[in-house]
């Protein structure tokens, strides 16, 4: 399970100013070792995470919203009313916005119990490299729409085995699937118009030979007063809570599908009913798509297919395909 950080966080007052080096207030993060929570004198959340002095100095990284530097020895006050010195190395929310904060903090949370209480450097590197690029990809135009975003993660929530959902969803948003497990494939599309005609390309709806694609097809209306992406979000990582290493994959992921966006795309709100309602899956080779023999010279077809035609699959059969495809069924 994860520390709930952004409580620990607003515990914490802010440190004296020090006529020089880094003054902090900080507490120990239950189950993490010798790692640290701390709130700078700008009242920024930091990570501090224990390193032995270096010989060579590491330049520190700077990225909006985020700064990771190393090697810094620190002065740091505990609530109780000790002091502690030490070196670290510093993952701070560089932001001014301080409604930043809770989303630092939540996606820090996996990342410290992936680490545990003693990590290697290496392994110090490569939790700071998965940080540097979900803070990337949160400077960059979006990758998806909130609107596809939001049904995806709707299927997930609402799937009998949502971690398996969660497990094989995209690593990253311009896959041509949305889930893949082994031979299985699952592609969501959503309408807005509650009618089932959705755009594929040509290579979405060919698999490979051994393999099979299910299109979940869903019902996706704006409302006021509906479930927010950020709600949605939310009941997910609840869900995922106890696997560290999946949850950190599925920030990751969700957050590169937003880019610059995810501020303003957390409130967008939907209409849960019609969209539980309305979810049916379809084999894609019942979809209504070009035939034929393609020149080689013709690529990157695209096209919208009406599905009312086809026939949905039932529970019942997806469940006995097993898999990806029975723990797709909605748990209702």
């Amino acid at each position: 399970m994860t520390t709930d950080l952004y409580a620990l966080f607003e515990a914490l007052v802010l440190p004296l100013e020090r006529p020089a080096g880094r003054s902090l207030s900080a507490v120990a993060i239950p189950d993490a070792g010798s790692h640290r929570l701390a709130k700078d004198a700008g009242g920024s959340p930091c990570l501090l995470l224990r390193q032995p002095p270096s010989a060579g100095a590491t330049p520190p990284i700077r990225l909006q919203n985020l700064l990771v530097s190393y090697g810094v020895p620190c002065a740091i006050s505990h609530s109780e009313g000790q002091q502690e010195e030490g070196t670290f190395t510093i993952i701070t929310c560089s932001s001014a916005d301080p409604s930043l904060f809770p989303h630092f903090l939540r996606i820090l949370s996996p990342v410290i119990a992936t680490l545990g209480a003693m990590p290697t450097a290496a392994a110090v590197r490569r939790a700071i490299s998965g940080l540097v690029d979900l803070f990337q990809a949160l400077t960059i135009p979006a990758k998806k729409s909130i609107q596809g975003l939001w049904a995806e993660l709707l299927v997930i929530r609402g799937a009998g085995d949502p971690v398996a959902l969660a497990a094989a969803w995209h690593g990253v948003p311009e896959e041509r699937v949305d889930f893949l497990a082994g031979q299985q494939r699952i592609e969501v599309k959503s309408s807005s118009v509650r009618q089932r005609v959705h755009h594929f390309s040509l290579e979405q709806l060919t698999p490979p030979a051994s393999a099979r694609l299910i299109v979940a097809s869903v019902f996706v209306e704006p409302v006021g007063g509906g479930l927010s992406l950020r709600r949605l979000n939310d009941d997910i990582r609840a869900l995922l809570a106890f696997d560290s290493a999946l949850l950190m994959r599925f920030d990751s992921v969700f957050y590169a599908s937003l880019g610059a966006s995810w501020s303003d795309a957390m409130e967008e709100c939907f209409d849960l009913e019609l969209a539980s309602e309305s979810l049916q899956f379809f084999n894609s080779a019942d979809i209504p798509k070009i035939d034929g023999p393609i020149p080689s010279t013709v690529s990157d077809i695209r096209f919208v297919s009406d599905m009312s035609v086809a026939l949905a699959v039932s529970a019942k059969a997806l469940i006995s395909a097993g898999g990806l495809f029975a723990a797709a069924v909605p748990s209702r």
